[in-house]
């Protein structure tokens, strides 16, 4: 089999950072759990489609550099964290109507994390035709054209004037001016997954760099200590090769994508088109608190194996404790003031002695500076996403088991195939000679 050392290296240097990947990826769902990460950006597109830019405007303090960026990141706040305003009342509307408002989990979650485009332009038609529509006497074009012209509500103007001209491009055809309202949502969409991305991108760096340091994995000092240190390596590759398929699992849960299809009637038949939105499904809590354990489990066991104390565990946690506790009741029993001060004194000091050293770093961390630099090159792989770490380590185990295996016995020593039965002896006559 094809072994090599820095071929272990790179497998133990992958494993970590898809390991911390994982790690930082659930961390992320339960952020993003918490603070309705989805729903929001949801509701930042949403803004982007039915209200004006608010930084629009161009002031001569706009127009420099500097202060566009200070607005910029201003209104970047603005349309994710601060809830409707009474200033913005079409979205306001679309998100008080009915097919948007019970989409929501529940009261603290009110709003939806992902609209199907049906949803959408069906909503839109629904405030812009008005509830005194009957769907029999009345055209819904003609109302819809009405609303336009003089709007009874606030629409602002920018998305006012887009509206009139996607009701213009479809021929005031209402069914047509529903297919450009979806089409509008759907591009819209895309582009607010790729907002996501960044942001989910930008936060997994924060919270790579807070394992980094927590956990004290200094890509560097990693390097150098599977490079020289032959235990190590072994364990860690063995650990790396034991975990594949879990983590890969793992991998597949988190990073799952669901199709929802919905059928939908055609105007004028009875036939029927399907329409697909893809999203992101979202693991369960108990999945996420599971694996979280796991992977917290993996990684203390990855410091022990490294040697390289960060966070704190709960076994060392315990040990620390029971040094404490004992000490504890050595004091309980004394009488003599002077040595109840001298067990209280050394009670501190050991504990304090036990508490660092399961804290201590390493003798491959010499320098702040580089332990810094390893910490950032941690964040950065673990940015890169758990589903390419783990790509790149199915590939590099693959190359590493790599190799023919020499068959038992040599071709020479096959039957028939040596040299005797492959070139007969004759005598004068040309007879061969057997025997």
């Amino acid at each position: 089999m094809f072994n090599n050392v820095v071929l272990d290296v790179f497998i133990g240097l992958i494993f970590i950072f898809l390991l911390y990947s994982l790690l930082a990826t659930i961390v992320l769902e339960i952020i993003a759990s918490w603070f309705n990460l989805r729903a929001r950006m949801l509701l930042k597109a949403m803004r982007r489609m039915l209200e004006d830019d608010i930084s629009s405007s161009k002031g001569y303090f706009r127009k420099s550099t500097l202060f566009g960026f200070i607005y910029s990141v201003k209104n970047l706040f603005y349309r994710f964290f601060v809830p409707i305003k009474d200033t913005e009342k079409f979205v306001q509307k679309f998100y008080d109507h009915p097919t948007i408002k019970y989409l929501g989990e529940n009261r603290m979650f009110s709003k939806p994390s992902y609209l199907h485009s049906h949803n959408f332009s069906q909503t839109i038609l629904h405030i812009l035709r008005g509830n005194s529509y009957d769907g029999r006497t009345q055209s819904e074009s003609n109302l819809i054209s009405q609303e336009l012209q003089a709007p009874t509500f606030g629409i602002s103007n920018e998305t006012l004037t887009h509206l009139k001209l996607l009701f213009a491009d479809s021929k005031q055809d209402s069914y047509l001016f529903k297919k450009k309202l979806e089409d509008w949502f759907d591009e819209t969409m895309e582009r607010s997954t790729g907002w996501y991305k960044k942001q989910t991108q930008f936060i997994l760096i924060i919270i790579g760099f807070s394992l980094a340091v927590s956990f004290n994995v200094d890509s560097i000092a990693i390097s150098k200590i599977l490079l020289k240190d032959k235990n190590a390596r072994e364990q860690l590759v063995q650990l790396a090769i034991s975990r594949q398929k879990v983590y890969g699992a793992m991998t597949d849960t988190l990073s799952k994508t669901t199709t929802v299809q919905k059928e939908l009637p055609k105007s004028g038949d009875t036939l029927t088109t399907i329409t697909e939105t893809t999203v992101t499904a979202k693991p369960s809590d108990d999945y996420l608190d599971t694996t979280y354990k796991q992977l917290m489990n993996d990684a203390y066991l990855v410091q022990g194996i490294l040697g390289l104390k960060g966070l704190r565990s709960s076994s060392d946690s315990a040990d620390c404790k029971k040094l404490a506790f004992y000490y504890d009741s050595l004091i309980s029993l004394e009488t003599s003031g002077p040595k109840i001060l001298k067990l209280k004194k050394l009670k501190t000091d050991l504990t304090e002695c036990c508490y660092n050293s399961s804290e201590s770093g390493s003798p491959y961390q010499s320098s702040e500076l580089l332990k810094l630099a390893g910490w950032l090159l941690t964040a950065l792989a673990i940015s890169l996403g758990a589903p390419f770490w783990f790509d790149l380590l199915n590939r590099v185990v693959k190359l590493r088991q790599a190799g023919t295996k020499p068959s038992a016995t040599s071709t020479y020593d096959q039957p028939g195939n040596g040299p005797l039965l492959n070139n007969p002896v004759n005598d004068i006559n040309n007879n061969e000679i057997k025997g």
